[in-house]
């Protein structure tokens, strides 16, 4: 299996990590990475910039995957939730609700996964960070699953969200600190090499998440 991290966001482009994006190769290398994705709130890292990162992720043994975390509303401004996007070639910045996000990620050809969905807020236990119930009324290509702030209760929500709409689960760590990076991942059961094996094993389901120990 193929251990893949791929929700991670670094202080280059995400203002609330503290993580260097020069240290996430050799954090992802003790690791025992195969892979990871950089996930940054509301942009994709620019092509060039990405290139020489990948270029030396590649020297270690690692691949490396540009996506983004985007932040969706209803028409009242309130949230919809934050959706992992990959396959896409743009940074997609507008606002808009959860099924526009849904149906713009697919138009384009790429894939979309509900981040955290069960991730309580503080507002109590019916509020959350991410879509929560809203996933059984989107057309997802996954749901996180194996999240640091998602407890058992989570997971069998998640769980039973993956049961009903036929999709698979993932695991990231959302890494803001640098030794986070890891705990949580997806494995692949095929070996992954770019973007275009890691979106066809997702929507193929042939992945599965999994909490590490560390």
């Amino acid at each position: 299996m193929n251990a893949f991290d791929i929700h991670i966001h670094t202080r280059r482009y995400s203002g609330c990590s503290f993580i260097d994006d020069g240290d996430i190769v050799g954090q992802a290398a003790a690791a025992g990475l195969s892979g990871m994705a950089l996930t940054e709130h509301g942009m994709r890292w620019p092509d060039e910039e990405f290139g020489r990162l990948q270029k030396i992720s590649a020297g270690r043994g690692i691949v490396l995957i540009n996506g983004q975390e985007i932040n969706t509303f209803d028409s009242s401004n309130r949230s919809e939730g934050e959706f992992l996007v990959f396959g896409l070639c743009r940074s997609l910045t507008q606002t808009c609700s959860a099924a526009r996000l849904v149906e713009a990620v697919h138009r384009e050809g790429g894939i979309i996964i509900a981040a955290h969905p069960y991730k309580l807020s503080r507002g109590g236990k019916s509020h959350y960070y991410g879509a929560g119930d809203l996933v059984y009324k989107l057309e997802l290509d996954g749901i996180e699953l194996c999240h640091p702030d998602h407890g058992e209760l989570a997971m069998k929500k998640v769980r039973k969200a993956m049961d009903v709409l036929k999709i698979p689960g993932t695991g990231g760590s959302d890494a803001h600190k640098i030794l986070n990076i890891g705990s949580h991942v997806t494995l692949f059961e095929n070996r992954i090499t770019g973007e275009d094996d890691f979106i066809r094993e997702i929507r193929a389901g042939r992945i599965r998440a999994e909490k590490r120990e560390r």
